[in-house]
């Protein structure tokens, strides 16, 4: 009877280890069809917002992001608007462009960077926007970025 105990004792534990082990992959499905009806969404302030509109340059596109605005107090990301250079690869050795950022058909800021080196002068054009100079990652509202075939530009709202 004590043998029997033990083995039984034994086979449980043994069963309930490959249970634990096996039963992520086993419900994974299950929990990502659960995770994605709830409507969860990634923060803006990782992605960057949504795309407001794509201006087409030929052999690349700028898309411009909606600003994404600090929605509590104890935030510590500054406010910001994103753009997105690509294909990163055709992009000229040395970028400016003059990029209409609120949408009223006239440019609101001039950028100025090159793709090999990282670094960015952003001139205001009317006032609305602050100029900045910006290499790498200065923070998170305020960066410049490759992010695999994109030149990532973030620029700080007052």
């Amino acid at each position: 009877m004590k043998k029997l105990r033990s083995i039984l004792g034994h086979t449980g534990a043994i069963l309930g280890l490959v249970l634990a082990v096996v039963s992520p992959f086993l419900l994974f499905g299950w929990f990502q069809h659960a995770i994605a009806s709830a409507g969860l969404r990634i923060d803006p302030e990782y992605t960057g917002g949504e795309i407001a509109r794509t201006i087409d340059r030929g052999a690349y596109r700028i898309a411009v992001y909606q600003p994404v605005w600090r929605r509590s107090p104890i935030q510590r990301i500054a406010p910001f608007v994103q753009l997105t250079w690509a294909p990163a690869a055709s992009l000229p050795e040395t970028v400016s462009d003059a990029v209409d950022l609120d949408g009223d058909g006239v440019a609101d800021i001039r950028v100025t960077f090159r793709p090999a080196a990282l670094a960015v002068d952003v001139a205001s054009l009317n006032g609305k926007y602050r100029s900045v100079h910006s290499q790498g990652v200065t923070s998170f509202s305020q960066l410049i970025a490759r992010v695999n075939e994109r030149i990532v530009l973030r620029l700080p709202l007052d």
